[in-house]
């Protein structure tokens, strides 16, 4: 990086992010190889880094020794300088987990709920943001951005929940107007859980690197994202990914007839299929992995399931054309690389050009995960905008 130029007050601003983001991304340096990324004078140097220790944003972290001469004090960013939260809230449980600014997980805590439980979601959020805050030894108003996300579909932009059947009590509830009055400021975003997701596998997990990447979801319900030149894409109404009520057309020898992508691998879908090769349908993920283990005896219901994946991927591989498939929920992980190869085998069998087709390599907590990624990302960019004058230094 070379010395930036421009209004002095521009300038400091500008000099302020490239440490803060450099630090971030590289872990403690001397003020000598920050010199030395930044072009900046020794004299200037000095006086940025004691602004930014004053403002709170970096601290001291031992030293590092030389050859020669005497060791060199480490400059490190300062976790402690912003606070973010992620939320999952879903049919069974709401989630969160509170992170630093490194990213680094403070506090969690989970609160289950009945599924069709009604209850007002101000309320639902106030008390686990409360929970985990008061866990990490913070109060609510230390967060400087929220993420929660939800199951169905969002208005990202106006921060409503618009659609979801598994909570459908939360329908066009207002998220940020909810929680202004205990954190103070209206930092909320609301995102469909798939997006989350995306953003967690795209980042983290199968998909890093990747151009081009479609999640399908299956779990309770269907769903899917999508990234781009490495960035979610939403649509211009948010419903990227809505692909439940797509109509699948008959897939001869498949045993699938027609019918839409949700009616063929929902939860309560794939339990029938299930108990029609003679498994309990009580636990579908488990019952899966149990069958990827036994292909000799389950090898027809495998076969199956592969074609009602394959079915509901070809139409979005031919318009998409995408780098990678990730196969994700908890039916993408259970079914793991055996399941994601028979999806791909019958897929080839088609005039497409075939992605790598892969299963999820993110947690069970990959919707708060995805959500912390991006509250991240939104604060750090805003905290290492405003810079030390937004900490109110001259």
């Amino acid at each position: 990086m070379q010395a930036l130029s421009g209004s002095p007050r521009l300038l400091r601003n500008l000099n302020e992010k490239a440490v803060l983001q450099h630090l971030l991304a590289q872990g403690a340096l001397t003020r000598a190889e920050l010199e030395a990324f930044t072009g900046l004078s020794k004299a200037a140097m000095s006086d940025l880094l004691k602004r930014l220790e004053k403002a709170a944003f970096i601290r001291r972290e031992g030293e590092k020794a030389g050859a020669y001469g005497p060791k060199a004090g480490l400059w490190a960013l300062d976790p402690r300088a912003g606070f973010v939260a992620g939320v999952a809230v879903s049919a069974h449980s709401i989630e969160v987990a509170i992170a630093d600014l490194s990213g680094a997980v403070v506090a969690e805590f989970a609160q289950p709920r009945r599924p069709g439980e009604k209850q007002w979601a101000g309320d639902a959020l106030h008390a686990v943001l409360g929970r985990a805050t008061q866990a990490a030894g913070l109060d609510v108003s230390a967060l400087d951005q929220v993420v929660v996300g939800l199951p169905g579909i969002v208005d990202a932009e106006a921060g409503h929940f618009r659609k979801g059947q598994q909570i459908p009590d939360w329908q066009g509830f207002d998220v940020p107007a909810a929680l202004i009055d205990v954190l103070g400021h209206k930092r909320v975003l609301v995102e469909n859980d798939v997006n989350l997701v995306t953003i967690e596998e795209a980042t983290r997990g199968a998909g890093i690197g990747v151009g081009a990447m479609i999640l399908l979801w299956i779990d309770e319900g269907i769903g899917g994202g999508l990234v781009m030149g490495g960035r979610l894409v939403r649509g211009s109404t948010g419903s990227v990914g809505e692909i439940g009520g797509a109509l699948i057309p008959d897939w001869p020898g498949g045993g699938v007839t027609p019918a839409t992508a949700e009616a063929l691998l929902s939860s309560q879908a794939l339990t029938t299929l299930l108990r029609q090769f003679g498994c309990p349908g009580a636990d579908v993920a488990a019952e899966i992995e149990m069958v990827m283990r036994d292909l000799d005896t389950y090898g027809d219901l495998v076969e199956v399931l592969a074609y009602r994946i394959a079915a509901v991927l070809s139409g979005i591989i031919g318009m998409l054309d995408p780098d990678m498939v990730v196969l994700a929920g908890k039916v993408g992980i259970a079914g793991g690389t055996a399941l994601a190869q028979r999806v791909k085998a019958i897929l080839s069998t088609l005039p497409l050009a075939i992605p790598k087709i892969v299963p999820s390599m993110v947690g069970r907590h990959a919707v708060r995960a995805g959500a912390i990624e991006l509250a991240l990302e939104q604060s750090r960019e805003r905290v290492f905008t405003g810079g030390s004058a937004a900490r109110g230094l001259p």
